[in-house]
């Protein structure tokens, strides 16, 4: 059965997609399956996991289906073919070749209206109970599907936009954990505490209205998992002295949920990135290949971190 775990963080540029990316792709080379979804309208994870390019071919010529596929049956009460919404054998792992053992669901750009419309269905029941069974359906579409498969990956890891609307909601709702990706700063990291309090909330309300609405399936809290800190400029070896102290601050704010392991700052992701492979194939880069070899390096310790952190 594969754990599930969404990636948030409400401030952007904190290389979230990214590191999804990465620990996606880290996982599949150890031999696990893995499945990613893109939930955000921006389409970073599609764009970095397949190239702007093939992905507009995918999306716009081929009629590839993704997750907007998916909220429109929702509006008119069809069903989709899970299989047909997963795509295996897109997501490229070095320079002619692609991942055997990560799949992809896509996003879509029109996905930037997705959350207004949620909002604005309302199915009215029999009763109050069945009014809330409706409510916990609007932010269960993502899991309904993903029951399907549960037990054909690893893994499943969820790329999600940078605040907690319904799509992002739907992504919480699923989730066995959320991990909150940081980078040392006050703007990165003042937002966490907020993630936190919004997510206690979130766990006890649909836990109420799960039990209050008798649903079939009980509900699973989503759990902290941790902040794993991104960007890191070192100075002999360590993080510098201002990162240091943010980091050691986040530390003492929340106890025990900050990875010892942290990634680094440097252009070996950012040049794997511009040919739309992961820094793993660090010996197939233009240029920056120590760096990509350090990064690498440093992403398999988080890899590692994470998997004795996550059970």
């Amino acid at each position: 059965m594969a754990l599930t775990i969404s990636m948030i963080n409400w401030k952007g540029g904190v290389g979230k997609t990214t590191l999804t990316l990465h620990l996606a792709a880290g996982l599949a080379h150890r031999n696990k399956r893995i499945l990613m979804i893109d939930l955000d309208a921006q389409c970073n994870l599609s764009f970095l996991a397949l190239g702007v390019d093939r992905y507009v071919n995918e999306v716009y010529s081929n009629n590839c289906i993704t997750l907007k596929n998916l909220f429109d049956c929702y509006f008119k009460n069809e069903t989709i073919c899970v299989d047909d919404l997963i795509h295996q054998r897109l997501v490229r792992s070095a320079p002619g070749k692609i991942f055997k053992r990560l799949d992809i669901i896509l996003s879509h750009q029109d996905l930037v209206l997705l959350d207004l419309k949620l909002a604005k269905t309302q199915k009215a029941g029999r009763d109050h109970k069945e009014t809330t069974r409706f409510e916990i359906e609007k932010i269960a579409v993502l899991h309904q599907i993903l029951s399907k498969v549960k037990e054909q990956y690893d893994y499943i890891f969820l790329d999600c936009p940078p605040n907690v609307n319904l799509v992002t909601q739907n992504a919480f709702f699923t989730s066995d954990y959320y991990i909150v990706p940081a980078i040392p700063d006050f703007l990165s990291t003042t937002g966490i505490s907020l993630i936190d309090k919004f997510m206690q909330d979130f766990n006890k309300d649909f836990k109420s209205m799960c039990e209050y609405s008798e649903i079939e399936e009980e509900y699973k809290e989503t759990r902290f998992g941790g902040i794993i800190f991104n960007m890191v400029d070192e100075y002999g070896g360590v993080p510098k002295k201002t990162h240091q102290e943010t980091i050691s601050l986040i530390e003492r704010q929340f106890p025990r949920k900050v990875f010892e392991n942290y990634l680094t700052d440097g252009d070996g992701i950012a040049t794997a990135s511009s040919i739309n492979i992961p820094v793993y194939a660090f010996a197939d880069l233009p240029r920056a290949n120590q760096n990509g070899e350090k990064q690498a390096e440093y992403l398999n310790r988080i890899i590692d971190e994470l998997i004795a952190k996550i059970i």
